[in-house]
């Protein structure tokens, strides 16, 4: 039965179906298969997963990270990036990555990331000689790194359904998040000298920096007021998400000017799109992950899983290999909430700490959104740069290779993830 079930939900995904239409099917045949099929009852269970304060964080992170886009900030964040890194070789792409980096701290998430990188650097970089498949491949990867770097909205989810502290988890990923950040930029300068990708300045200057660092401070500040303000008790992680939007709005408004009257309609209306269908998806994966629940289905999984080895490295292997090969297929977001109950009970069984596996967890989704045939920032990074997603999809393959042995790297020396938590405890 349940086999039935999985085979019709990929097969749905692979005749291009949406995820969240896949996921009720699946959960609604499951479900009658059981002879539990109530229509009310998935109404209210669809409710129940979305009816949480701690969501609340996800449609203000989102109008936050529009704000910013149209409010003026993308601009001067860029013109830093190329004072700070524009003298090396392949100055373009080693600025792509440090813009990612940035922007990764204000917005969390990585489809608007490699939108606003993306739409600014790709046609910059074709023009200037580099392989637009390389181009598109690097944005894509940077706009990876933007739900690893805090603020994040998977890590907002994943702390809903996991009940740990939203703050651990934001530290968590600082360090990989830039591990990962620093791993592109070698990539980026080794492919420069191989195809000899031009400079973008003569020379390094301390003056011109510190006049883009002074330009663009106000936009520097705000991930340390949304982080110090969590760590430090002032605000929640939702409360923090509402001061990150009026921020943006006030700076992008009132200090820029950047951010006109006329745009707010589409600026608010472009997070409440992006918004709905993420709060869609988790909403339908909730029932879908009741449904499995009702089931036994994590049970039977976890004891396959402890059958195999009680060893946590062997076990966290086995599960990121498994959440690697989902992502091929399926989004981050689905990912995050089917995954997560099935896999809590195994980790928690073991020893293996939350916040670690939910620091992986958000390390391997965004995998997910690098690797075809279902790769978001694929889609968009070759959208919005006019690129042939076949010339992207083969210029990503060292780049996920190079991000698989920075997950790997992350399983085998928890501390790079666990430090900066511990010091909360």
């Amino acid at each position: 039965m349940m086999l039935s079930a999985f085979a019709l939900f990929f097969a749905a995904v692979l005749l291009g179906m949406p995820i969240a239409i896949a996921l009720g099917l699946t959960g609604s045949l499951i479900a009658w298969l059981s002879g539990i099929f109530n229509p009310v009852l998935i109404g209210h269970v669809m409710y129940q997963g979305v009816d949480s304060f701690t969501l609340l964080a996800v449609p203000f992170f989102m109008l936050a990270g529009a704000l910013m886009e149209e409010g003026g900030i993308s601009r001067r964040l860029m013109n830093f990036s190329f004072a700070l890194v524009g003298r090396m070789r392949g100055g373009l792409a080693q600025v792509a990555v440090v813009l990612s980096m940035l922007f990764a701290g204000l917005s969390g998430s990585a489809v608007a990331d490699t939108a606003a990188v993306g739409s600014l650097l790709i046609p910059s970089m074709k023009e200037k000689g580099y392989r637009e498949g390389f181009a598109a491949a690097l944005v894509a990867a940077g706009g990876a790194i933007g739900p690893i770097i805090p603020p994040s909205i998977p890590m907002v989810i994943f702390a809903v359904i996991a009940n740990v502290s939203v703050a651990e988890l934001f530290l968590g990923g600082i360090f990989p998040g830039v591990f990962f950040g620093l791993v592109l930029m070698a990539y980026s300068y080794v492919e420069a000298r191989r195809y000899d990708y031009p400079r973008e300045t003569a020379a390094f200057s301390v003056s011109f920096l510190g006049k883009t660092f002074k330009e663009g401070l106000l936009a520097f500040l705000m991930p340390v007021i949304i982080l110090g303000g969590i760590l430090s008790g002032v605000f929640t992680a939702t409360e923090s998400s509402v001061v990150a939007a009026v921020y943006a709005f006030v700076v992008g408004k009132f200090v820029y000017g950047d951010l006109r009257w006329s745009r707010i309609p589409e600026v608010f209306a472009s997070a409440a799109r992006n918004t709905a269908g993420v709060m869609f998806i988790i909403a339908v994966a909730s029932f879908l992950s009741w449904i499995l629940t009702s089931r036994q289905i994590p049970q039977t999984f976890a004891r396959e899983l402890l059958s195999l080895s009680t060893n946590p490295v062997v076990v966290l292997l086995l599960l990121n290999a498994f959440i690697l090969f989902l992502g091929c297929f399926i989004d981050a977001v689905s990912i995050l909430v089917l995954i997560s109950p099935v896999a809590l009970p195994i980790i928690r069984s073991l020893g293996i700490d939350p916040v670690y596996f939910g620091v992986l967890l958000v390390l391997n989704i965004c995998l997910g959104a690098l690797t075809p045939p279902v790769g978001t920032c694929l889609f968009v990074a070759s959208g919005v740069g006019g690129v042939n997603l076949t010339k992207t999809s083969r210029a990503i393959l060292p780049i996920v290779l190079l991000a698989v042995l920075c997950l790997a790297l992350a399983i085998f020396f928890p501390a790079v993830i666990l430090f900066l938590p511990s010091l909360l405890r």
